[in-house]
């Protein structure tokens, strides 16, 4: 029961020196600012690199799929091909469509 308490009292600790950070600071910079434009082309970078990760770990994974399914049952290889490459196109999308995202906010901002 202590540890419970221990928690919560913690939890309220880290609630009450959080709420300063909420409390208006500076005056926010122009959108076009310099600075502004280099932590977009950052984090659209990060956020390619993520999204290539995603897709690459998730084609693997429907890849070893459809291969152990097709070893299981070598006669069902024409729907186990057909989902597969229906699989691999969406997965493929997500990160098209990702950078398609970041290629239009990068070049409009």
């Amino acid at each position: 029961m202590r540890r419970y308490w221990l928690m919560g009292l913690t939890a309220l600790g880290a609630l009450l020196v959080a709420a300063p950070v909420f409390a208006q600071g500076a005056a926010p910079e122009k959108a076009g600012s310099m600075d502004a434009v280099t932590w977009v082309a950052i984090t659209s970078g990060f956020a390619m690199a993520i999204a290539s990760a995603a897709c690459g770990y998730a084609q693997s994974k429907a890849t070893a799929a459809a291969c152990e399914g097709l070893a299981r049952n070598p006669g069902a290889r024409p729907g186990i091909q057909f989902a597969l490459i229906l699989a691999l196109v969406l997965i493929e999308s997500m990160a098209l469509y990702t950078f398609a995202i970041i290629f239009l906010k990068v070049t409009v901002t």
